[in-house]
């Protein structure tokens, strides 16, 4: 694992998903077996997972229901209140507009991905729609489904009808062309430079059927309040592993000391690195290969010195465990180095 920061989506995402396959006869069971996960692990509108997991749910669930249009169909089962509080607020706005603009701002509660951008382009509008860059079948069934999903809560909360005049794709044109003409009923193209949807420019300004300002006030000071605690909470995998570089040397820690340090026990700990597809030893893995290859960089530190700063017992065991954990010796990896 790279320290680089971890991509992540709310839990919402992958119980939209489930609920998705439930309606089609899939048993949630099954499917969470599949993926790892029980129901408590997907409880919570604040819980979050690593990308990768949600990688792995949807190719599970287009294996269970031998679907390759799965984004298109997923999409059009979603409704704003999936999207929790977030859903709400774009209901209770006053316009289009702004619903698009708290869409863009609160984005952060759904994913942490680039939020889509909208800009105007005389009687057209252009949504472009962002999203983090997986296999060719996980981007595939992301911009179908964020695309649908858009189009589907736009129609869900005005009054008119919101016609797209044409709808872009960065992938291939797939088999199932016919199903895009279905729900979008307008031009499709694809093998574009983005995932763009087009309409006309004065929808923007149309009026929400639910439009209430008190009630949209409300749920901005709860959408903060998740903003803030996301904010502090951060991503705990990154933070353990931050923890274990700052303390390897010193020994390692076990995993109650590190539950207790960050104010849960050791269950909680352990179901929430899971969220992230990780656990507390390959966390403590990582960061002592990490550190044995920093320190074999520098030519003036004798390995077995290394050995016992990393706290093992001999050298012939860092000897070991380095070679299972690059496949080289440490004077090998040392020599690459030189």
């Amino acid at each position: 694992m790279d320290t680089e920061k971890r991509s992540e989506i709310s839990m919402p995402m992958i119980r939209t998903l489930l609920s998705s396959l439930m309606q089609q006869g899939i048993d949630a069971a099954r499917f969470l077996d599949a993926l790892g996960l029980t129901h408590q692990a997907i409880d919570g509108t604040e819980n979050r997972v690593d990308i990768s997991v949600y990688d792995r749910a949807q190719e599970i669930a287009v294996e269970m229901l031998d679907d390759p249009a799965l984004g298109l169909h997923m999409g059009e089962q979603t409704n704003p209140s999936s999207l929790g509080v977030l859903g709400h607020m774009l209901i209770t706005a006053a316009t289009i507009a702004d619903a698009f603009q708290l869409f863009f701002k609160y984005h952060s509660l759904i994913s942490d991905a680039e939020p889509s951008s909208i800009h105007v382009n005389g009687e057209h509008a252009v949504l472009t729609y962002h999203y983090p860059s997986s296999t060719s079948l996980g981007n595939r069934i992301r911009a179908e489904f964020g695309l649908v999903q858009i189009a589907r809560m736009a129609k869900n909360v005005i009054s008119a009808k919101m016609d797209a005049i044409e709808v872009r794709f960065e992938h291939s044109e797939p088999d199932y062309v016919e199903e895009y003409q279905r729900i979008f009923g307008a031009p499709v193209r694809f093998d574009c430079e983005n995932t763009q949807v087009i309409f006309a420019a004065n929808l923007l300004d149309e009026k929400l059927l639910h439009g209430d300002e008190s009630v949209l006030s409300l749920l901005k000071e709860e959408a903060d309040r998740q903003l803030s605690s996301l904010n502090q909470d951060g991503n705990i995998a990154d933070k353990v592993e931050s923890l274990l570089l700052a303390h390897i040397q010193q020994g390692k820690p076990s995993i109650n000391k590190v539950a207790e340090y960050f104010h849960m026990n050791e269950r909680t700990l352990r179901r929430k690195l899971e969220l992230h597809n990780t656990t507390y030893s390959e966390l403590l893995t990582q960061v002592q290969r990490k550190v044995a290859c920093r320190m074999l960089e520098n030519l003036n530190i004798p390995i077995e010195d290394i050995a016992e700063k990393l706290r093992f017992s001999e050298t012939s065991a860092f000897y070991r465990a380095f070679k299972r954990w690059t496949g080289k010796t440490p004077a090998e990896y040392r020599e690459e180095c030189g």
